[in-house]
């Protein structure tokens, strides 16, 4: 489907490149309407029947009627208010209107938009924008790269670079984000963008592509009545190029509820009022509840369809008597009036082309080509962590490499050489993992959101995560075992270094796809942090140095199996001992030494590791490396389809 847009097709009419795809001019009368939209939520209760000898656990299933029986209508260059007490079921409403968030109930009516039937969240996405009363961004971006990375995954890519950038430069104009446009929304240490900026980057985010339908959710939550008016009047202006606005509102202003046209008053779930706004005043006049003089409408409306808890009695007749008064009304009628008209006869010249398919607006290239581009800003704007993870591996490698300083190949140094190397290992797997623990908590939210709004695919988002990884985790363990191996003077013949490096790289990226499961599968990092001692405990146990591999409990093995400790320590100690033909003495001048271990094959056996698994291993590392990551990209697709 073509995207509509603000007044781009006059002034683009000269452009002469290949860009032969340009956004339509918003130029669709669209009327939305919903009638008998009733909501129910189904949800498992748990029963318990206890006595003195026995508990039983008996699941029945508990409804509760969210929406009961509501009929609607918005149009467009209108802004459509849902307002009411809490509880009343304003969010329930818009979430019912534009299909999200429906998991858990069950949605019954009929939704149109001027008059085709609206059956699934894929067709009305495909012409409306939803702004979420909470703004997610990715603080270390400007505003403009927000919106750039925005339009390059939002748009149609058979629209040309230059046409987007030119739409990002015109939606800031109209929001008025253009003295902002470099400045960060949150980076830590800096001031970023105040709260009235970033809701109106919200909506920028949302009418890049000129939805014909805007839902917005508590858009002025959280602000102070100066912002609030602003971001009101920002709408406004939406809504007159030619925009059907649905928003829910809470307690406006007097100066706020004068910029609506409609009014939809919802109390405990039921319909007070549908209607144009200045009609709701002589709606509550007719039932016998005037405003007073000098009162602000709505909070006079509000307060009388709350349902109070001290005078729930007085309230549940005062809101059934205003319901049922509409509803027997001729305001209800003319609604009524309105809907039929608008899915029968008014607009059946204008209809408009739905889109039905799943489909996302980029390629998986280009996806993963601006999913590296925001990580890279990110991580060059933010370079305190990996900073950090650098400084502390040089401070330990060298902090090392003065306690095992010139070792030697004695009795007493093969226990130090066998230390070492499992320090090595251990500290690398535990460093990889405390650097990614807290991706996925961290971004979830944002990933969430923008994998609803159709902008990249799961794989595409994993992928970019992996690729802004791995050269970091390569290039630390190199580092780190370099500054050891040579402190510590460990074997040097033939290509014993570079296997030290290869198989030291290979357990960090094996740490760093466990922590990067970890991470998706837990809710938050302090849980991630929580699970990672005990489960780091026995994989570190099972690494044949601190118990011998034939020892291990049989119902243990697959923890060993799991543990890439017993494939790394079994190919470093190979790789470092095998070649050793001799093994001195501690004590050389003294002719009573006794030498426990004469050749390094020995030292071998006596771990039970044998160098012919040394392909084995490797592999295992390999394939344990791409199992945490597809255990964790998984946990992901589960994650994205869950919220």
């Amino acid at each position: 489907m073509n995207e509509p847009s603000l007044e781009l097709e006059n002034s683009n009419k000269n452009d002469s490149t290949n860009c032969n795809n340009t956004i339509e001019q918003l130029n669709h009368c669209v009327t939305l309407t919903w009638k008998n939209l009733t909501v129910v939520s189904s949800k498992k209760a748990t029963l318990k029947i206890s006595n003195l000898f026995r508990k039983k656990e008996k699941n029945c299933l508990s409804k509760k009627t969210i929406i009961n029986n509501v009929s609607g209508i918005a149009q467009s260059n209108e802004i459509l208010a849902i307002m009411g007490a809490s509880g009343a079921g304003k969010t329930s409403l818009l979430n019912a209107l534009n299909f999200r968030n429906n998991e858990s109930l069950n949605v019954y009516g009929e939704i149109k938009v001027n008059g085709q039937l609206i059956k699934s969240q894929n067709e009305l996405s495909s012409i409306s924008g939803y702004v979420q009363q909470d703004d997610l961004f990715i603080e270390s971006l400007t505003v403009k790269e927000t919106l750039i990375f925005q339009a390059m995954l939002r748009m149609d890519e058979s629209i040309c670079k230059e046409k987007r950038l030119k739409r990002v430069e015109e939606v800031m104009h109209d929001l008025n984000l253009k003295k902002c446009q470099n400045i960060s929304v949150d980076i830590q240490g800096k001031k970023g963008i105040s709260g009235g900026e970033k809701r109106r980057l919200a909506f920028a985010c949302e009418i890049l592509t000129d939805p014909l339908i805007l839902f917005c959710d508590e858009p002025t939550s959280g602000l102070d009545s100066f912002i609030a008016l602003s971001v009101m009047e920002c709408m406004k202006s939406l809504a007159k190029q030619g925009r059907t606005i649905i928003c829910t509102i809470h307690q406006p202003s007097s100066e706020i509820f004068e910029l609506f046209d409609r009014l939809c008053l919802l109390s405990d779930g039921k319909l007070a009022f549908n209607g144009p706004i200045n009609k709701c005043n002589q709606f509550f006049e007719s039932q016998g509840y005037k405003v007073p003089v000098n009162y602000n409408p709505a909070d006079f409306y509000i307060k009388t369809l709350a349902n109070v808890p001290s005078d729930k009695e007085n309230s549940l007749n005062r809101i059934k008597k205003i319901c049922d008064g509409y509803e027997n009304s001729d305001f209800y009628q003319n609604l009524t009036v309105e809907i039929n008209e608008a899915c029968e006869t008014k607009y059946s010249q204008d209809r408009i082309s739905l889109n039905t398919n799943n489909k996302y607006r980029t390629s998986l290239i280009t996806q993963m080509y601006w999913l590296l581009w925001r990580n890279i800003i990110v991580n060059i704007r933010s370079p305190q962590a990996l900073r950090v993870q650098l400084i502390q591996s040089i401070f330990v490698a060298l902090l090392f490499g003065v306690i095992y300083f010139k070792l030697k190949i004695n009795q007493k140094g093969i226990q130090n050489i066998t230390s070492l190397l499992f320090l090595c290992e251990s500290n690398n797997s535990f460093a990889s993992i405390i650097a990614v623990i807290n991706t996925f908590p961290a971004e979830i939210p944002v990933f969430v959101r923008e994998h609803q709004n159709r902008m990249y695919r799961v794989i595409s988002y994993y992928m970019s995560r992996i690729l802004i990884d791995l050269p970091v985790f390569i290039v630390i363990p190199i580092i780190f075992v370099s500054i050891i191996y040579w402190m510590s003077d460990l074997s040097r013949e033939g290509n014993q270094f570079i296997i030290c490096i290869c198989m030291i790289i290979l357990v960090a990226q094996c740490a760093v796809s466990f922590g990067t499961f970890l991470s998706a599968v837990s809710p938050d990092t302090n849980t991630a942090l929580a699970l990672t001692g005990p489960i780091l405990a026995p994989f570190m146990i099972f690494s044949g140095v601190l118990l011998n591999s034939e020892d291990v409990p049989s119902y243990f093995l697959l923890l060993r199996y799991l543990s890439w400790f017993s494939y790394g320590t079994e190919n470093l100690l190979v790789n470092q001992f095998e070649g050793i033909e001799s093994i001195d003495c501690d004590y050389p001048e003294d002719p009573d030494c006794l030498r426990r271990f004469e050749k390094g094959i020995e030292v071998l056996d006596f771990y039970k590791l044998d160098s012919k698994n040394f392909r084995i291993n490797t592999i295992c590392l390999v394939i344990l490396t791409v199992g945490w990551r597809l255990l964790a990209f998984m946990a992901l697709i589960i994650k994205s389809r869950r919220h």
